[in-house]
Order: structure tokens, then C-alpha cells, then sequence
């Protein structure tokens, strides 16, 4: 299971280690585990629940092997109004790292959070990141390579 940077901080805020060197060491040490599947293709398995929680949960506005919904022209487009961006390597969702993608998934983002429900109360971090799986299942080993801070290096 990993553990999300929200959930750390919020350990090292309640234990009272705020700007200790002890603090930025777990910090960096936790962000090189939830580092290490980012880049890496996923498990057969863990992309196969992934699907299954897609289907159900994700299916409906990021549409089949995530490829997103049309782009609304700008000209007739509510301002409020945000498609759901593809999730397969068309868009770059491969930009972030796995730690991230569960983020949010499990929070949202301030933007996103107008249309995407947050799932935290829903989905466990494990759900989350078997969700990720099924997405680096549809990108290329080319992407999966170059996942997270190494895109800019791949473009």
C-alpha cells in the first residue's frame, strides 16, 4: 500500500516534526517508494481491477480506453464547463507520477472538482492505484518510460 504525501505530512504535522531534518528525510524517502512504480508498467492484476472500478466509476465521462471527451469549442463552450481530459497517452496525464494520479483521483483538484467527484470516501488509496494501472495500460512502454518528471527529458 503506499501512502499518499497528504497522509504524511499530516503524520509529521500531528507529531510535531515540522521543520526537523528527521522530517525532510521521511519525506524524501517516502517520495522515492511512491516514486518507484512511476515509470514502471503495471501489474497485470492490479490493471485488471483497475479496469473493473473504470467501468464502473470513470467510464461514463473519460469514455472507452480513456480517450476523453470531444473538445467543446471554445466559442459555444459555458465558462464553467471542462471535458473529461483523456486518460491514455493522448493527454498528459503520463506528465505525473503514480503518487500523483492517486492524489487525484482519491482529492480531485480545485478545477476538476466542478465536474469529477472527489472519491476519497469511495475508493481506498489501493482502488485508486489499481485504477492507475489500468490507465498505464493503455499507454506505450515508449510513455511508461518516460512517466512523470522524466517527460520533459522524452519530448
Amino acid at each position: 500500500m503506499t501512502i499518499s504525501h497528504r497522509c504524511l505530512i499530516m503524520t509529521v504535522r500531528r507529531t510535531g516534526i515540522r521543520h526537523s531534518w528527521i522530517s525532510l528525510l521521511v519525506l524524501l524517502l517516502v517520495t522515492a517508494i511512491t516514486q518507484a512504480q512511476t515509470g514502471t508498467q503495471p501489474d497485470s492484476k492490479s490493471a485488471a481491477r483497475g479496469r473493473q472500478l473504470y467501468d464502473a466509476h470513470c467510464v461514463a465521462c473519460h469514455k472507452r480506453e480513456g480517450a476523453g471527451e470531444p473538445t467543446v469549442p471554445w466559442s459555444i463552450r459555458r465558462v464553467d464547463f471542462i471535458e473529461a481530459m483523456p486518460l491514455d497517452e493522448t493527454s498528459h496525464a503520463w506528465h505525473h507520477g503514480d503518487g500523483q494520479l492517486v492524489d487525484m483521483i482519491l482529492d480531485g483538484t480545485p478545477r476538476s472538482r466542478t465536474r469529477m467527484p472527489v472519491w476519497r470516501n469511495i475508493l481506498s488509496e489501493q482502488e485508486a492505484a489499481d485504477l492507475v494501472a489500468y490507465l498505464k495500460s493503455l499507454w506505450s512502454d515508449r510513455i511508461i518510460s518516460c512517466q512523470g518528471p522524466k517527460h520533459m527529458d522524452c519530448m
